[in-house]
């Protein structure tokens, strides 16, 4: 579901569209508010954030604001501030509460490699379908099947994410075909 809410794109057998598709053709979005990707590495990454830090409306700098980005580039983000000496900051601080430049970076398991986007919490939404006969949890017990102590989960839902203005978001390489 993570990668499906974040990379998720439904011509790629993903279940919905997921952010970074939807942002691909966000026409709402200023030019300028679109930062070209390069491959992340630990020598570049303080430097590709500051460039998104840079692009972001003066406007947006919010306590919710939030640059979100993939397990990769937190890691390569830790690798160089241990090179600068600062990992004993990181050491004990959970993922959640790591900033850059007044900036709180958001790890999202489901993003693509190199890729950003920064914007508030409250601009960003996941709906499902509750009213439908699509909608179903079930929980199976395996012990009386297979006698294991196992218990598995079958899900059927309906579900989408959605942005709510396209001018509060910066993105970093992830191509926009509306620009």
């Amino acid at each position: 579901m993570e990668t499906n809410i974040w990379a998720g794109a439904t011509a790629n057998n993903g279940e919905f569209d997921g952010f970074e598709v939807l942002l691909a053709s966000n026409a709402d979005q200023p030019a300028s508010q679109e930062v070209a990707g390069t491959t992340l590495d630990a020598s570049n990454i303080v430097a590709e954030l500051g460039k998104v830090v840079d692009e972001i409306p003066n406007a947006l700098f919010k306590d919710d604001l939030c640059i979100f980005i993939p397990i990769s580039a937190y890691r390569l983000y830790l690798r160089a501030q241990a090179a600068l000496g600062f990992i004993d900051r990181f050491n004990n601080q959970d993922m959640g509460d790591v900033m850059f430049d007044g900036v709180k970076l958001v790890v999202c398991p489901g993003m693509s490699d190199n890729t950003m986007i920064c914007t508030t919490k409250d601009n960003l939404y996941f709906g499902t379908g509750l009213v439908s006969d699509h909608n179903q949890v079930k929980v199976i017990d395996m012990e009386d099947i297979d006698g294991s102590d196992n218990v598995r989960f079958i899900m059927k839902m309906s579900a989408a994410v959605q942005y709510a203005n396209g001018e509060d978001i910066v993105t970093y390489g992830i191509t926009n075909s509306a620009n």
